[in-house]
């Protein structure tokens, strides 16, 4: 892009603008996790698209941990409980804005009651 990068400059890259830009992805600012279902995607940070470890010699040391146990974990909550919102409330309800800082978390953090199948 005709861009002159000095030698030894940081070049810092923002993922979070790469992860909405609707070039890349279609309607990117909904959460819809089934997207990647059929998509070539690969996590491991070779596509730069999708960079939820970051890429190259940086990657995320926690990477292969996490790999292995989150889907674990997910699927033990999601198998030994029933979640709900308290009080009754309706899902559709929720507020899903953001509240920007170095990771990206909810403005209004997400309270479930979780209740023990039989």
């Amino acid at each position: 892009m005709n861009y002159t990068v000095p030698k030894y400059a940081q070049v810092i890259i923002n993922v979070w603008s790469i992860g909405r830009d609707p070039s890349l992805w279609d309607e990117p600012l909904k959460f819809r996790p089934e997207r990647f279902l059929t998509s070539s995607l690969d996590f491991k940070g070779n596509n730069f698209e999708f960079l939820p470890f970051s890429a190259g010699r940086r990657i995320c040391p926690g990477f292969p941990m996490a790999a292995k146990t989150v889907p674990l974990i997910l699927a033990s909550l999601i198998y030994f409980f029933d979640w709900s919102l308290p009080h009754g409330n309706d899902p559709k309800e929720l507020n899903m804005n953001e509240k920007f800082g170095v990771t990206m978390q909810m403005e209004h953090p997400l309270v479930l009651v979780p209740k023990a199948r039989k």
